[in-house]
C-alpha cells in the first residue's frame, strides 16, 4: 500500500490529519487527534519506510489557525491585560532557574559537552534552539529528542492537571457564509503581516499577527462575529501531532533510549522550577496556578496554545508568554555571542 520513500508528503499528512481529527471529535480523550497523528507518522516511517517531509508552510497554517481561534475570544482591551509586567518579571525569573538547574544537569549528570548542554538545557522550541546555535544545520540528535520528549511530557501533564478545572465542552457550532468570508479575510491578512513580521524577527509571527487581527476584528466589527470552526482547530491540532511525529520517526530505537533520560530528567526540572514558580507568581497576583503554570512550562507556543484552547485555560495569557519566552530566547545569540562562540569551541 505504501511505497518506500514516497514524496507524497503533504496528502498523507493531511489525510492522517482529517482521520485524527476525526476520530478526536469522537473521542473523550483530550487531544487524541494530537497523538494519534504523532504514533501514525512514525509509524509510516518505522514500520512502511515512507519519507514523510513537513512542508514549511504547515507550521505557518498551525500557527494562522491557532491564533484566530484565541483572537476570536477576546479584545484588544484584554489581550492588553495579558502583558502583565509583573507577570513578565516572573516568567524572566522562571527561564533563568529552568536554563541554570537544567545545564548543570546535563553538563555535571550527563557528561553533555557545555554547547549541547546549552542547547538542551534552554526551555524554548526547536527554531528558537536553530538561532541560538546560529547554524542553518540540525541540532545533535540528543538535543532533539530531548526537546521532543519534554514536548511530549507536557502535552500529556496539560491533558492531566486540566482534570483539576471545570472541563469546557467545545461548541461544535456551523457558520454562515458572511462568517466565512471575514474568516477567509483574516487568514489572508494574517498571512501577510506574519510574512511581514519574519523580517523583524518577530516569535510565531504568523500566530501573533492572526491574534491581533482577530482581536481587532472582534473588536471593532461588531456585525458579523469571527468564530473558527471546532473542527478546523482540531484538525490543525492533528496536523502539530504530525510535525511531533515526523521529529521522533528519524531517532532509532537505541538513540531513544539512550537520550530519554535526559529528556526525561530535564523535563522534571524544569516542571519543578515552573511549578514552583508559578504557584508563588499565582498567589502574589491573584491568578489561577494551572493557567500561569501552562504559560510557564517549557513547551512550544504551537502546542501549548493548542492545549490551552482545547481545554478552555485561557489561551490568550498562555500564548502571549510563550511569545515573550521565544522573543527572549532569540535575544540570546546577541546577548551571549562571545560566551556562546566559547562553547563551541570546547565541542
Amino acid at each position: 500500500m505504501f511505497e518506500g520513500s514516497s514524496r507524497y508528503s503533504l496528502p498523507n499528512i493531511i489525510v492522517i490529519a482529517l482521520m485524527s481529527a476525526s476520530i478526536g471529535l469522537l473521542s473523550s480523550i483530550p487531544l487524541a487527534e494530537l497523538f494519534i497523528s504523532a504514533a501514525a507518522i512514525i509509524i509510516l516511517r518505522k514500520r512502511f519506510d515512507v519519507q514523510i517531509v513537513i512542508p514549511n508552510s504547515l507550521l505557518m497554517f498551525i500557527q494562522v489557525i491557532l491564533g484566530i481561534s484565541v483572537g476570536a475570544t477576546i479584545s484588544l482591551g484584554e489581550l492588553s491585560h495579558t502583558l502583565n509586567p509583573a507577570v513578565i518579571l516572573g516568567l524572566v525569573i522562571c527561564l533563568i532557574l529552568q536554563t541554570s538547574c537544567s545545564y548543570w544537569w546535563l553538563h555535571h549528570k550527563e557528561k553533555w559537552n557545555p554547547f549541547e548542554s546549552l542547547l538542551g538545557a534552554v526551555p524554548g522550541a526547536m527554531a528558537a534552539i536553530l538561532v541560538i546555535s546560529e547554524s542553518g544545520n540540525k541540532p545533535s540528535p540528543r538535543v532533539v529528542y530531548s526537546h521532543s520528549v519534554r514536548l511530549i511530557i507536557l502535552i500529556v501533564l496539560a491533558g492531566f492537571i486540566s482534570n483539576t478545572t471545570v472541563n469546557v465542552a467545545i461548541e461544535h457550532t456551523m457558520i454562515g457564509w458572511q462568517q466565512w468570508a471575514l474568516l477567509m479575510g483574516v487568514i489572508a491578512v494574517s498571512m501577510i503581516c506574519g510574512k511581514l513580521s519574519l523580517r523583524f524577527g518577530i516569535p510565531a509571527p504568523y500566530m501573533i499577527a492572526s491574534l491581533v487581527i482577530a482581536a481587532f476584528c472582534n473588536s471593532y466589527v461588531t456585525t458579523i462575529d469571527l468564530s473558527v470552526p471546532s473542527f478546523i482547530v482540531i484538525f490543525a491540532t492533528g496536523l502539530l501531532g504530525s510535525l511531533i511525529g515526523a521529529r521522533l520517526a528519524e531517532t532509532t530505537l537505541r538513540e531513544a533510549m539512550s537520550y530519554s533520560k535526559a529528556g526525561v530528567f530535564v523535563t522534571i526540572i524544569g516542571l519543578l522550577v515552573a511549578a514552583v514558580t508559578s504557584y508563588i507568581a499565582s498567589h502574589l497576583l491573584g491568578l489561577s496556578w494551572v493557567v500561569v503554570l501552562l504559560a510557564w512550562v517549557p513547551g512550544s507556543v504551537e502546542a501549548m496554545t493548542a492545549v490551552a484552547l482545547l481545554l478552555g485555560l485561557e489561551p490568550a495569557f498562555v500564548m502571549v508568554n510563550h511569545a515573550i519566552r521565544l522573543l527572549l530566547l532569540y535575544t540570546l545569540p546577541v546577548v551571549l555571542k562571545n560566551r556562546l562562540e566559547q562553547l563551541r569551541e570546547q565541542q
